[in-house]
């Protein structure tokens, strides 16, 4: 038998014996498990929640479609419940009945492993789940485990083209969700240590940080951008008539009107106590002074109910104005002390108003001189 005959003869017995069908399986698996540790190095390198979920969609989109996909979490921090919700992998305002997280938070904490939906109602009792989480057709339930156990849960639904969830799917929806709940819970560690517990906007020092990139780049880019001071007016007197629970959700209202009346790039802090900041970025004076009066005026539309006298209760503000501009030796603690004193000068004429910050002629022709 010559070498050719040989090696025929070798290969023959290898396929007969199935352990060619064996390497080809271990080889698919090793391009599978190559796949997800490349997945799993981008996905930790986010640090924004909704940037993480982004890319597990788009991860997903290369295996199928999931009519329903939703994320159920519980921050370290804050108040109440977080979702995430879509449908064929676009967000939706689908809202899931917080007792269905306890429900399936109490069950995985007796056994981790993911299941299928009709498993679980079997073994809890299909009596727990009422129309509205049928609708949703579930199909695999996943949980979100972290450094503190269970945070979280994955509610997956039917597939919109093709059968139900082969394995290797499976295996791989339940890996990336290994990995997608430790880098969720580092951003919402990382978002808890950015933000203030009672408003949900950011803090003082993360805004002071983000005025000090906003001055570097005016200085790069020979822009200009904006800062806004605002303070509660007579907060002391409504927390002495209306008592401090009602001052913290006017405190929490306002907060509210911040959030959606600046973009993206805009950045809404609280200074401390009743006062809060603004940076507009990429503006001039006239933009920077509409936005103050949108949000002052938001700010007076506010109506709190007070249940004691069936009355709403209102609330007004004033805001001082400064812009950020490419030249001069400027600060943050330069540019928030002269937001203040226009914060003062609103004040000290009557309150409810927006005041800009000038700097005069003199003062003008001094920060040009600098540059």
């Amino acid at each position: 038998m010559n070498i050719s005959q040989d090696v025929l003869a070798q290969f023959n017995h290898l396929e007969k014996s199935g352990a060619l069908d064996q390497l080809g399986e271990l080889r698919r698996e090793n391009r599978e498990l190559e796949r997800i540790i490349t997945d799993a190095a981008m996905l930790v390198s986010y640090t924004d929640v909704n940037s993480m979920l982004d890319f597990i969609i788009s991860k997903l989109l290369d295996h199928f479609i999931p009519q329903f996909l939703g994320f159920i979490v519980l921050p370290p921090r804050g108040r109440g419940i977080r979702q995430f919700c879509f449908r064929n992998l676009k967000p939706s305002d689908d809202v899931i009945d917080p007792l269905y997280y306890e429900i399936f938070r109490e069950r995985f904490n007796k056994n981790p492993m993911y299941a299928r939906f009709e498993e679980i109602a079997e073994e809890l009792g299909p009596d727990l789940f009422g129309k509205d989480f049928h609708n949703l057709q579930p199909e695999r339930i996943f949980p979100m485990f972290g450094i503190g156990g269970l945070y979280g849960i994955v509610i997956m639904g039917k597939k919109l083209i093709g059968d139900s969830y082969s394995e290797l799917e499976e295996k791989y929806v339940d890996r990336m969700i290994r990995f997608l709940s430790v880098s969720i819970q580092n951003g919402l560690h990382y978002e808890s240590s950015i933000t203030d517990p009672k408003t949900g906007l950011f803090t003082h020092d993360f805004f002071v940080r983000r005025l000090d990139e906003a001055i570097a780049h005016t200085y790069r880019r020979n822009s200009t951008a904006g800062v806004l001071l605002m303070d509660v007016d007579h907060f002391k007197r409504f927390n002495d008539n209306w008592g401090h629970v009602m001052g913290d959700e006017a405190l929490i209202a306002l907060a509210g009107v911040l959030q959606k009346s600046i973009r993206g790039e805009d950045c809404a802090a609280r200074f401390g106590g009743e006062e809060f900041s603004v940076l507009v970025a990429e503006c001039n004076e006239s933009k920077l002074m509409k936005v103050a009066e949108r949000i002052r005026i938001a700010v007076s539309e506010i109506r709190i109910p007070y249940p004691p006298t069936g009355t709403d209760l209102t609330l007004t503000i004033s805001i001082g104005a400064r812009m950020v501009r490419g030249c001069g030796k400027q600060t943050s603690l330069m540019l928030l002390g002269d937001a203040d004193k226009a914060l003062y000068r609103a004040k000290s004429n009557g309150r409810n108003q927006s005041q800009l910050y000038t700097t005069g002629l003199l003062g003008m022709a001094k920060v040009l001189r600098q540059h």
